[in-house]
């Protein structure tokens, strides 16, 4: 049978030997069905490829993905394809909080044939601790999302304490992924020493949130597989690196993620195209490297049949390359297919009908509360759990009066049933207003020195049913609308980039210190994260477990 495709004259880099040879590639369909020397599969109707001087590596694999940051998943596999990433596996916390089980399904379903292959991890719980999280988690539902055929995982699990603990509601939920032998992906930041022991035998089978090479170390010794991760908010990849120096073997065990790198910093420095340029400008041995991005993620997730290497019977996910030392491919090939040449995007991309997805009112923002100045208050106090930023996601408790600089903070119910007051410090004193739904708990996050400008930035972005909203001295200074779920836009990566980049220029020139303030306002409710939190009971000591100060219903 004639081949659909004929890839002529490169050299392969085989991942699962580590040779570098002279060989053709010959496609049918989606597959490859040979790779060598022979030329009598070309027919009339082959599509051949001249790729003489050329090296031929496998497409490559995000093992951690979040898909929904400012644009959709579609939006973002539009721009990373012709980098030559051919493989996600995505989180689904975003399409489960707003959309449930059949949210999920609609946005799995609509993807199944894209040419860049999503594999979904299901969230076991939210990011933020409420009352209704088990009407929102039911493990019926959970355990038809895991049956579904582009499911591979549970996960992440932030709750990493209860794990430790022995929590049996957790452990109930992990024990369905372990039933269907997946995956159980964890985030484990800030555990050390026997907690490590204790959460590999809890179940865990990866992490993504080491920050050093000790750490990698420490949870690879394990068992626990590790993905070093660079992206926007922790750009560690060179540091972790030096893991490999003392342990050359985990260079066949680690994988190499941008773990929900905002759009500016994807646009900026490419996708897995960037850790894989990080890794080999630190010396890796080219071959260790291209498995990171490649055969690594795809033997751990049990698919290295379909994905990971450039062989018959895998999907025909490839990249041409200019040489091993430069990873951005001049051809990528995606399930059979040119889809991208020179950085362009040759081929189609179709959208998820996110009306389905989204269909609750909730869910679309389509409500008729508005707030008042006075939701802002604060109970009247001597001192305050004031939640000062050290970093762009990290906070510090500090008890005491407000100071100069400090500003107003409330979360804010979708609905406008609650609201969450607090104090946020370290953030700069110049911001009048700040609203968002770009929270973990998918609700809206105000901040500001004035409550008037927090009012109007709320009602603003009520209006555009969900974005960001920035308001000074009463006018609007900056919104970006994301009408679905208020988490994306329609718009191309490369809009979201420059709308996130003047957001950004808006608030550095009034005081925002750090590097991400989509994170800031991002992980503010995520209770999981040392170590006060702004969540939907009030103000959270994490470490101790404490409400500091309670969250009212709105009058």
């Amino acid at each position: 049978m004639p081949a659909d495709l004929y890839v002529r004259g490169g050299t392969v880099l085989n991942v699962y030997t580590g040779e570098i040879y002279p060989a053709n590639v010959a496609v049918t369909g989606e597959r490859i069905a040979y790779v060598g020397l022979r030329e009598d599969v070309i027919g009339a109707r082959t599509r051949v490829l001249d790729v003489r001087g050329r090296v031929i590596v496998p497409g490559y694999i995000d093992p951690h993905v979040h898909p929904a940051h400012l644009v959709t998943p579609s939006a973002l596999a539009r721009y990373i394809l012709p980098l030559g990433t051919t493989t996600l596996f995505a989180d689904t916390l975003q399409f489960w909080e707003l959309g449930g089980l059949e949210g999920f399904r609609v946005v799995a379903d609509a993807l199944a044939r894209s040419p860049v292959k999503f594999f979904w991890m299901i969230r076991p719980h939210g990011q933020s601790r409420t009352t209704d999280e088990a009407r929102r988690f039911p493990l019926r539902a959970l355990d038809a999302a895991l049956a579904h055929p582009w499911t591979v995982a549970v996960g992440e699990v932030t709750r990493w304490p209860d794990v430790v603990a022995g929590d049996r509601a957790l452990f109930a939920r992990l024990a369905l992924a372990e039933r269907r032998r997946l995956r159980v992906e964890g985030h484990t930041a800030g555990a050390s020493g026997e907690k490590i022991a204790a959460i590999a035998a809890g179940g865990l089978t990866s992490d993504h949130e080491p920050i050093t090479a000790d750490e990698v170390l420490e949870r690879a010794r394990h068992g626990i597989a590790v993905m070093l991760r660079e992206s926007s908010l922790r750009p560690d990849l060179a540091g972790l690196l030096d893991a490999l120096k003392q342990a050359p073997a985990l260079a066949s065990r680690v994988m190499l993620t941008a773990d929900g790198a905002m759009p500016a910093f994807v646009r900026a420095h490419g996708f897995i195209d960037h850790c894989l340029r990080v890794v080999l400008d630190r010396g890796v041995e080219p071959i260790d490297a291209y498995r990171m991005a490649t055969l690594n993620p795809a033997t751990y997730f049990g698919r290295d049949g379909d994905l990971g290497g450039v062989a018959p019977g895998r999907f025909a996910d490839i990249c041409v390359l200019p040489d091993l030392a430069e990873p951005r491919p001049e051809i990528v090939i995606a399930r059979g297919r040119v889809a991208g040449v020179e950085g362009r995007l040759e081929t189609t991309v179709g959208e998820v009908p996110w009306p389905r997805v989204f269909r609750s009112r909730r869910a679309r923002l389509a409500v008729r509360w508005r707030a008042r100045p006075d939701d802002f208050a604060l109970p009247s106090r001597a001192t305050y759990p004031v939640m000062r930023f050290v970093s762009a996601v990290i906070t510090r408790r500090d008890d005491r009066a407000r100071e100069p600089g400090d500003l107003y903070a409330a979360l804010m119910d979708r609905e406008g049933r609650w609201v969450a007051p607090g104090l946020v410090g370290g953030l700069g004193g110049g911001i009048d207003g700040v609203a968002s739904t770009i929270t973990t708990d998918f609700n809206v996050l105000a901040l500001g020195r004035e409550p008037a400008s927090m009012a109007r930035a709320v009602n603003r972005l009520l209006e555009l049913h969900g974005g960001l909203v920035l308001v000074d001295r009463g006018e609007i200074a900056f919104e970006m609308a994301l009408p679905l779920g208020g988490l994306m836009s329609r718009r191309s990566l490369e809009d979201a980039a420059d709308a996130e980049t003047r957001f950004h220029e808006a608030l550095s020139a009034r005081g925002y210190p750090f590097h991400d303030p989509l994170f800031t306002l991002f992980f503010l409710a995520a209770d999981f994260l040392p170590h006060v939190r702004l969540t939907p009971r009030g103000v959270w000591d994490v470490r101790r477990g404490e409400l500091l100060l309670p969250a009212r219903p709105r009058r």
